[in-house]
């Protein structure tokens, strides 16, 4: 049986994707245990040409999927989870990589501990990849989260120090539980991550934390992610996420059984971190949409500053007070500088 399917949506990658794939090629649990599912995004480059050279190289376990349209990564990703048979799902970026150990390591932990999520480290890797530290050590020891109720699900996220980002990347699923919750990644945008593991950890009974620094993670001056237009053109997708994420805990009760921490999830991720993540972009947002920001979190949670884990974090304090702010002309730049210096004393910097 498979144990790990590996898929990597691939859009004009042609300059890194042979980087990526060498590191699966190379992994001690061996590539016979893998699927890879290669998802061509509708490229432009060389990239197919590439794609179609690593399937005839191991055809029995690598598929290509061509698309004639580009549907971005959330579609690519959930497109791929349909033709995945591993016992385990992993998801990798093509211009990303692993350390040769990472599956065989990830997929122990996972058995052994009868995890649904294992969360791995990923250490950024700027300019040359040759420079590349090997290390995988992390001072943190490794442990086994076993979550019993509600109460335990949000100690856990808000206050027992969960490394739990929204990133998939950093993170090997069980694919019964991705298919029993029916995950899936939004679509149409770029900050898409977040509505797949949400509900993700609002399931989740059994998660190992594998304190080692196992992916690498490319800091690619071209890359789309730092690319001023493409960031402009993203500055709402996190909310757009962040709206299609609280229908599915709605939908699927988690916002009724477990509203503080929904609640607590939502008022971070839907408000602040928009706000954050264009200040540190130089991105400034106009008078409208902070009214309907604003609307939103008051219609949806109107009873938020009660929330007693929320409000517990000296961290959120400032931010959350510019929920409050009424906003029209007269002080929209203001505003918005006032994002910029919260941003700089807090959340590293514009």
């Amino acid at each position: 049986m498979i144990k790990i399917s590996v898929i990597i949506p691939c859009y004009n990658v042609s300059l890194f994707i042979d980087r990526c794939m060498e590191s699966l090629e190379k992994q001690t649990i061996g590539i016979e245990n893998l699927e890879i599912i290669l998802v061509n995004d509708a490229s432009k480059d060389a990239t197919l040409g590439k794609l179609l050279l690593w399937e005839m190289k191991y055809p029995d376990n690598i598929c290509v999927i061509p698309l004639e349209n580009n549907v971005m990564q959330g579609a690519a990703r959930n497109i791929a989870r349909d033709y995945c048979h591993g016992e385990y799902i992993a998801y990798l970026d093509a211009d990303d990589w692993l350390v040769p150990s990472a599956f065989e390591k990830v997929y122990r932990a996972a058995r052994q501990n009868g995890a649904e999520i294992v969360n791995y480290l990923s250490k950024k890797v700027y300019g040359d990849p040759s420079n590349d530290d090997p290390n995988t050590r992390s001072d943190k020891k490794d442990r086994l989260i076993v979550i019993n109720s509600n109460e335990d699900r949000l100690n856990y996220f808000a206050r027992g120090g969960s490394p739990l980002l929204r990133g998939c990347w950093d993170k090997l699923f069980l694919r019964e539980f991705v298919l029993e919750h029916d995950l899936k990644f939004a679509e149409g945008v770029f900050d898409e991550e977040s509505l797949f593991t949400t509900p993700a950890y609002m399931h989740m009974k059994r998660v190992y934390e594998l304190n080692e620094y196992l992916h690498r993670y490319f800091q690619n001056a071209i890359s789309s992610t730092y690319n001023l237009m493409i960031d402009m053109k993203r500055r709402d997708d996190n909310a757009k996420t962040w709206m299609a994420t609280y229908e599915v805990l709605k939908e699927d009760g988690s916002l009724e059984s477990q509203h503080e921490l929904v609640e607590w999830f939502f008022v971070i991720n839907y408000f602040i971190r928009s706000f954050i993540f264009a200040a540190s972009r130089g991105i400034k947002y106009d008078v409208e949409t902070v009214n309907i920001m604003q609307d939103t979190v008051h219609e949806l949670f109107p009873d938020y500053m009660k929330n007693k884990t929320l409000m517990g974090m000296r961290l959120y304090q400032k931010p959350m007070k510019l929920i409050e702010v009424k906003v029209d002309e007269s002080n929209i730049d203001e505003y918005n500088e006032k994002w910029d210096e919260i941003c700089r004393e807090n959340f590293g910097g514009i």
